[in-house]
């Protein structure tokens, strides 16, 4: 065998073997897991969308990333919750039970503190007592404006989950995938954050709220449609600006 046709086999064998590498990474790396809740029982009249553009004419006004239109599932009695601020006003934050379908009793005292603009956390505060399994609650988060107040509401219950909060997990995607899959929201959010940078969604976290945009959507309603479909766009704006 000459030199060129040695030179010819040998480079054919570096790019099949490169081609053979790429295809093993491409087939390693888990696919996301999408939040598609299948059982949405629409919230009540309590978390209607608003329809309140913010404190300004322009940009995305406070706004919850957690389901609105439907009553979402959480197993952690001391969960985290998060919304997205394109300014830094003081927000307050209540949280209430459900005493029945239309009446509701507020927990702990009221929280005012301060944000910053991109992505506000918050893990219930030690003062609050813990979640119980069964119940229904509403989370509230609020800023002032100059003539006005925007409100933001979601309702979740808990449910008695043992297995999903004890499991052990390798990696933060695997934990997303995990929680997406059994369509606990705030668990996954919460997962996807810890790879973000401060303010921000991340890739993973990006990808969930574009979820959350689309499960928003709940077939054969008309009621509040036009907030909700302007819910959807500022969750699919915020998803845009996740580095």
């Amino acid at each position: 065998m000459n030199h060129q046709h040695f030179g010819f086999w040998r480079n054919s064998y570096r790019l099949t073997s490169l081609f053979v590498g790429m295809i093993f990474l491409i087939t390693a790396i888990p696919a996301l897991a999408q939040f598609k809740p299948r059982d949405r029982k629409p919230a009540s009249g309590y978390s209607s969308a608003g329809g309140s553009r913010g404190c300004s004419s322009s940009g995305i006004p406070l706004t919850q990333l957690a389901p609105q239109t439907f009553i979402s599932k959480m197993a952690s009695t001391r969960p985290m919750l998060a919304w997205y601020m394109s300014n830094s006003q003081t927000v307050e934050f209540r949280l209430f039970e459900f005493e029945s379908p239309t009446t509701v009793k507020q927990i702990g005292n009221p929280q005012e503190m301060p944000t910053t603009v991109g992505i506000n956390k918050l893990k219930l505060p030690l003062d609050y007592p813990e979640l119980t399994v069964g119940k229904t609650y509403l989370w509230q988060i609020t800023t002032e404006c100059e003539n006005t107040s925007i409100v933001n509401r979601a309702e979740f219950t808990v449910i008695n989950s043992p297995l999903l909060t004890k499991k052990k997990f390798t990696s933060i995607s695997e934990s997303v995938n995990y929680y997406a899959e059994n369509e606990l929201w705030y668990e996954a959010l919460e997962e996807a954050l810890k790879a973000a940078s401060n303010g921000k969604l991340g890739q993973t976290g990006a990808t969930l709220v574009k979820d959350l945009a689309q499960s928003e959507v709940l077939p054969n309603s008309e009621v509040n449609r036009p907030n909700i479909e302007q819910r959807i766009e500022y969750l699919q704006e915020i998803a845009k600006e996740r580095l």
